[in-house]
């Protein structure tokens, strides 16, 4: 995965945080070498906490405000002011029809451009990961005018974490030592999604699994993904 000027790279991600805990330090790195990069958000993360009868209520409200106001502070500490927020119900995708987050991906492919395209994998316990990984398949078939030509999918701790059987098993390990505090305090913005460790979502959890990838090249610092299409 290799970034230099003029490269764009667009992230297609459930939630927001999905962003930062699965390429947060790589997206920092590009931007080092100033790539583009475009933030796109399917859904908005918060509604699972809520019993359906209180989306309509203020802390409802509030904790969608208060997410969305975090990715925005986050995205922007990076560099990064290209951002499209989806308004999809968290855990509910399988509730829409694939083709609506289908012609919304391909719309921004269509717009932005990428040459690089980073997303979910389909080895996580959140269907909203699962199916935005599907999303992403069918908009970037290969019949299509324009799309990436590299495209890698990369794990989010918690939801990656808790699978029974299937397993990530990434191919690629990005170095990202020199950016490991860049994205840490990327991360600080969200603090309302931390839990003590054990809790996969805190600094301890993040760090072990940066550190467990890094175990696979002989590195301190690694964000891990799988290359699913690469044309040279």
């Amino acid at each position: 995965m290799d970034f230099y000027k003029g490269s764009k790279v667009l992230v297609v991600a459930a939630h927001p945080d999905d962003e930062i805990l699965g390429c947060g330090g790589t997206l920092a790195k590009a931007l080092s070498k100033n790539a583009e990069v475009m933030v796109m958000f399917l859904g908005e993360g918060v509604s699972a906490r809520f019993p359906i009868s209180e989306y309509d209520s203020i802390e409802f409200a509030k904790q969608t405000q208060t997410r969305i106001k975090s990715a925005k502070r986050s995205l922007d500490y990076l560099g990064i002011n290209r951002v499209v927020f989806g308004e999809r119900l968290c855990t509910q995708f399988d509730t829409y029809p694939l083709l609506s987050l289908v012609k919304e991906i391909e719309l921004q492919i269509d717009k932005f451009r990428p040459n690089i395209l980073l997303t979910h994998n389909p080895s996580e316990v959140n269907i909203d990961h699962r199916i935005t990984y599907e999303a992403v398949e069918v908009a970037c078939r290969p019949n299509r005018e324009y799309t990436p030509n590299e495209i890698y999918t990369f794990e989010i701790p918690c939801s990656g974490s808790w699978t029974f059987e299937t397993t990530f098993k990434p191919n690629i390990f990005v170095d990202i030592k020199e950016f490991w505090d860049i994205k840490l305090k990327a991360w600080s913005f969200y603090s309302s999604e931390e839990r003590p460790f054990p809790f996969p979502r805190s600094k301890i959890g993040i760090l072990t699994i940066a550190q467990y990838r890094g175990l696979s090249c002989n590195l301190e610092y690694v964000e891990a993904f799988k290359v699913v299409r690469k044309i040279c």
